[in-house]
């Protein structure tokens, strides 16, 4: 038996590393599991913020009245100095209130843990999930629900996972 040549174990390297990286470049999807939402309620969360009005300014203007005589100019220790002042006020701070839609979903956990699923509209997607069964994925204490819409189009949830003492 012939030993292999060089050119041919350079190739096979070659194509271990590429497969090697190309394998930890590929997406690991976490294994889906099927989570029961008992019931969801909906909750608004209000906050305010307030900025304050322009600054309070005043501006003071002078002009002196010289009188001169001689070779050069100088101050007459009975000359005038006439000065104006002109102030703006500032307008009241502005304060802003607003809200943002939040769900908490009970839920079961497949090995019977009651958990409270809590998402919050304005930074992602939020729905509010009809009790049933769902799709979903678990990392930590982050759950991806996959509910479909009413065309049978699935969509992809991200909910923080609390313990429910419910």
């Amino acid at each position: 038996m012939k030993a292999p040549r060089r050119g041919t174990m350079k190739r096979i390297s070659s194509a271990l590393v590429v497969l090697f990286f190309t394998s930890a470049a590929l997406p690991k999807e976490n294994p889906r599991i099927t989570i029961q939402v008992v019931g969801t309620q909906t909750s608004e969360r209000r906050y305010t913020n307030t900025t304050p009005g322009p600054v309070i300014t005043s501006q003071t203007t002078c002009s002196a009245n010289r009188n001169s005589s001689g070779t050069g100019p100088t101050v007459d220790p009975a000359s005038t100095t006439l000065c104006t002042t002109t102030s703006q006020t500032g307008a009241p701070p502005v304060t802003l209130v607003s809200s943002m839609k939040e769900e908490h979903v009970r839920a079961i956990m497949p090995d019977g843990t009651h958990v409270t699923l809590w998402c919050q509209t304005g930074f992602h997607r939020c729905d509010s999930l009809r009790p049933g069964n769902y799709s979903a994925e678990v990392k930590g204490n982050t759950v991806w629900m996959y509910p479909h819409d009413l065309s049978g189009k699935e969509h992809k949830i991200r909910y923080k996972a609390m313990r429910g003492d419910w």
